[in-house]
């Protein structure tokens, strides 16, 4: 890579092993990274956050349960620290599949597998500061987008960031206000959060209702009904504590569905099918017509239905290739010669 400055650079490195530990510091020093806070226990990482502001967390996960994971997504939710947007790198012995998926959907912008070359760190910092990915915020999910594949809801809205790496390694930080950056960034990530969770709760109701209106309710249906009340919630969490006008109606709103939605989960639990499933759909578009003003209400619905439809066939296409899986499999046992020896009258 070019020869960025970044000895300005702030680093948090976690690594439970010390060789480890000493290898990663000397192969960022070799970068002139040198504000370095290292740590060899979990319970300290978040400590560095509540007390600095850094631009790069380097941080091993290599058992896909760790608390690093919930620790990344608390930084890009805004829970932890100043800056949701800075550069993370997660490191790992022999990933599986499962490990890889969840560095992704935690947030993570790149996985290093161990033990790494000076040189590997070395080019993912590069693309780190030559490469920045742009943002999206979905119901479940603020990161870097890394996806291929399209998600329920048309087309997500990409979203500059500020990176503080980038600044400083270009000599830019001094130049410009950088926490004006993130405020500005982190308002229209914000913003779009919103609206996505006030499609997932239309989404899942839509979803959820066939097999609510039948006795009994269908045990998946009731799953996803049961996963409208967190969505809204985090919504009303992020609206401002005292909103006025359309921030207030849509919290109010809100508020109300949950209380529709619980009432009709325990009706289904019961076996009954809830009165009033009718009104669940229209009071959770009013919501995204209350956060999206300026577009025809008549579109929304269309995109939650065409959403739920889509994920419908997908869950009878995954239903069908297990089906299918099993088959062969039951097949190619019958199929199997047997390897018992003949036997002797």
């Amino acid at each position: 890579m070019p020869e960025y400055d970044l000895s300005q650079v702030e680093c948090v490195l976690y690594e439970p092993e010390a060789n480890v530990r000493r290898l990663l510091r000397d192969a960022l020093g070799a970068l002139r990274i040198h504000k370095i806070q290292m740590y060899g226990h979990m319970d300290d990482v978040g400590k560095a956050f509540e007390t600095g502001n850094p631009d790069l967390l380097i941080a091993d996960g290599t058992d896909a349960a760790s608390p690093i994971f919930k620790l990344v997504h608390a930084i890009r939710n805004g829970a932890l620290g100043a800056n949701p947007f800075i550069s993370i790198i997660v490191t790992a012995f022999n990933p599986t599949r499962s490990l890889v998926s969840r560095v992704t959907n935690s947030g993570a912008d790149a996985l290093l597998v161990k033990p790494l070359a000076p040189k590997q760190l070395h080019d993912r910092v590069a693309a780190l500061i030559e490469n920045p990915r742009n943002f999206v915020a979905t119901s479940d999910f603020i990161g870097p987008d890394r996806r291929k594949s399209p998600r329920e809801g048309g087309p997500i809205p990409l979203i500059e960031v500020p990176n503080t790496l980038r600044l400083k390694a270009t000599n830019a930080y001094g130049k410009v206000n950088p926490q004006e950056l993130i405020e500005h960034a982190s308002d229209a990530i914000n913003e779009h959060k919103l609206f996505r969770q006030a499609f997932q709760a239309a989404f899942l109701i839509e979803f959820a209702l066939p097999g609510l209106a039948s006795e009994p309710a269908e045990r998946i249906a009731m799953e996803h009904l049961a996963r409208v009340v967190p969505a809204l919630d985090d919504l009303i969490h992020r609206l401002p504590a005292r909103a006025t006008g359309p921030a207030a109606s849509a919290a109010e709103q809100a508020r109300s569905l949950i209380a529709a939605v619980e009432v009709a989960h325990a009706q289904a639990v019961s076996g009954m099918v809830p009165p009033g499933l009718d009104q669940l759909l229209p009071a959770a578009l009013l919501i995204m017509a209350t956060l999206g003003p300026g577009r025809p209400a008549e579109t929304f619905s269309r995109e939650v239905s065409a959403a739920a439809a889509a994920y419908r066939e997908r869950l009878v296409q995954m239903v069908e290739a297990k089906a299918a899986e099993a088959s062969r499999t039951a097949e190619a046992g019958m199929a199997r010669p047997s390897t018992d020896a003949p036997g002797i009258l």
